[in-house]
């Protein structure tokens, strides 16, 4: 039995070990490699271990299963299967290795199911290989093949042929125990987001990042995700048709609105964890529930018909932070790549002269947040690791007033200007908070109502705070939601699910408190924002200003296979599946629902050519 756990223990670390190495030799063979740092070095094979041990988890959980189903099986008989296994999949990781050395090289991106489709054209594969140095590659194959069958007949082999059959009943339950326990690093530990590319970020430096991501892994979830994003399944009208009938929503900006004493003031952007406005009573909610909003939307600019774009945080965070609006089959962020190419705001900021930074409470390996706060280039994550444990709660993280004391302590003598991002988390369920019951009850709603009142009272402290520091007289506050909720159900009316607030106020207001109720989106922001700091916005091509009278009074935003459209005085829901109307208010005519089709196609396809 010990020989049989020495032998998966031996497999494990000789993966890692492996992997370890590769990564060296990757960073040998990349010129970039010139632009770190010691620290950064060092912080690619410390980040990188996680996706390393998870990688070798996999390739270790073969042999494990054979050994494990097998105890009866003769030694040589098993050395044999598991030279073969082994060999299989040297081949494989090496193959990966080293053609991965080549395409970051030549394309910036590790290997994935890219160049595959190449293959469909021999001859434009040909010539592209031609330029690589086939020779040295080879060698360097076969170099690693070798030295990886080297470390089996050395060390692995020994203990196979040393292996006497034994009765399933005394193998079976330890080994599979110690099998399934290959899952903790496959899934990169016990924190709540499994593996993924966000797990490994951890520099302002791309290419760090990129160094840090374990080629094999990278490979393997591309392969599985390969059929997810093909052709656009949202192809409603003849090519070219659904962009003409988008051109009127998009009009250019005139006669600007200039609502800041000044076109360069600190911001600081607010994104309220599941803020409906059905918790806001000036916005028809449930009175009661967030006075302290209630009052600040009396000192600054209310929008008062905000729809948010999707109804997940990480679909949130892309319409705020990068105008893009939510797809109905997928999740931008969640596909590193493609979230890359977004334009960003922490970008925009960070080039205008802002000091940038991003607090969250909560873990930014979460839907691969964390990689798409580094393409937004904020100087400065703060998440959960960066608070005390007895500040977090049960599952998430840091409560908000943990969260937002922080901030206040950070910006204390900051350089200015500074552009702050917070997410917030203390509403999200299990709507755990630190603080007396005010809306009594254990059902759902009664604890998400009194994890609003608790989200409330925290942002009412911290502006409170905020008004006494001397950075006050220049900044804009933003607050806003990642998305709306089903809680709390005022009506059957599944459109008011989607209805957000967003309040701007602070020193640097120079307009008076006011209500604007032009119908928009969470994607607005960025060209709503960007304009009034006099920042150009050209690159938000689905951002429309808030501000511009000029433009038609609209929102769209996605579900899961459907979408919904509100204009004045009308909205509707609509799903793929079955090509109907799921419910509608006001007279709905065709062209609203073609309308929300080609927003649909045009978005779906601007997501499958990222």
């Amino acid at each position: 039995m010990k020989s049989r756990l020495l032998i998966l223990m031996a497999y494990l670390t000789g993966w890692t070990g492996w992997l370890l190495v590769s990564r060296v030799l990757f960073l040998i063979y990349q010129s970039q490699t010139s632009q770190l740092n010691p620290a950064a070095i060092a912080g690619v094979f410390a980040n990188g271990l996680r996706m390393d041990l998870s990688t070798a988890g996999y390739l270790t959980m073969i042999p494990a299963l054979l050994i494990t189903l097998l105890p009866n099986w003769s030694s040589p008989k098993l050395a044999r299967s598991l030279r073969i296994i082994t060999l299989i999949e040297l081949i494989v990781v090496s193959l990966i290795t080293v053609a991965d050395l080549e395409v970051f090289r030549t394309w910036g991106f590790h290997l994935d199911i890219t160049p595959l489709h190449y293959l469909t054209s021999p001859r434009e594969a040909a010539a592209s290989v031609a330029a690589s140095p086939i020779l040295s590659l080879t060698t360097l194959f076969v170099g690693m093949l070798l030295v990886g069958d080297y470390y089996f007949k050395r060390l692995i082999h020994p203990l196979l042929l040393r292996l006497n059959p034994i009765r399933w009943w005394v193998a079976t339950p330890l080994l599979l125990t110690a099998t399934a326990a290959l899952v903790i690093p496959i899934r990169g530990g016990l924190q709540l987001a499994p593996m993924n590319v966000s797990a490994v970020y951890f520099s302002p430096v791309a290419f760090a990042n990129y160094a840090a991501v374990t080629p094999q892994w990278n490979f393997m979830h591309s392969v599985l995700e390969r059929n997810k994003y093909g052709k656009n399944p949202f192809s409603f009208f003849p090519k070219g048709q659904a962009s003409r009938t988008l051109k009127p929503l998009f009009q250019p900006v005139r006669n600007q609105q200039s609502l800041l004493t000044n076109p360069k003031p600190n911001v600081i952007l607010i994104v309220w964890e599941s803020f409906t406005a059905k918790t806001v009573a000036g916005l028809g909610g449930r009175a009661g529930v967030t006075p302290e909003f209630e009052k600040l939307s009396h000192e600054g600019i209310l929008f008062n018909q905000l729809f948010a774009s999707g109804d997940r945080s990480e679909k949130g965070l892309i319409a705020l932070l990068s105008g893009f609006p939510a797809q109905a089959t997928a999740s931008i962020m969640t596909l590193p790549t493609k979230s890359a190419k977004l334009p960003t705001l922490g970008e925009k900021f960070r080039k205008a002269g802002y000091e940038t930074s991003f607090y969250y409470g909560g873990e930014t390996e979460f839907a691969n947040i964390k990689s798409y706060l580094y393409h937004n280039q904020f100087g400065r994550i703060i998440s959960k690791p960066d608070f005390k444990s007895s500040d977090w709660n049960s599952k998430w993280g840091a409560h908000d007033h943990v969260v937002y004391s922080r901030i206040l302590s950070d910006l204390s003598g900051a350089k200015q200007p500074f552009f702050v991002s917070l997410f917030t988390l203390s509403s999200h369920e299990p709507f755990e908070v630190p603080m007396p019951t005010v809306f009594s009850g254990t059902d759902e709603e009664s604890l998400f109502l009194n994890s609003m009142y608790y989200a409330d009272r925290s942002l009412g402290e911290f502006i409170a705070q905020a008004k006494k520091q001397p950075w006050w007289a220049n900044t804009l506050i933003v607050i806003t939601a990642d998305h709306g909720h089903r809680l709390p159900v005022l009506s059957t009316d599944r459109v008011r699910d989607f209805h957000i607030p967003m309040l701007w106020l602070g020193g640097a207001l120079k307009a008076k408190p006011q209500v604007i109720d032009r119908i928009g989106s969470q994607t607005d922001l960025a060209a709503t924002l960007l304009h009034q700091l006099k920042v150009d916005a050209t690159d938000f091509k689905w951002s429309r200003d808030l501000l511009n009278p000029q433009n038609r009074p609209f929102a769209y935003f996605a579900f899961n296979n459907g979408f919904g459209v509100v204009q004045p005085n009308r909205h509707l829901l609509f799903d793929n599946t079955s090509r109907q109307l799921i419910s509608s208010n006001g007279v709905i005519q065709k062209q609203d629902i073609e309308l929300g089709e080609a927003y649909e196609e045009e978005s779906y396809q601007d997501f499958l050519n990222k």
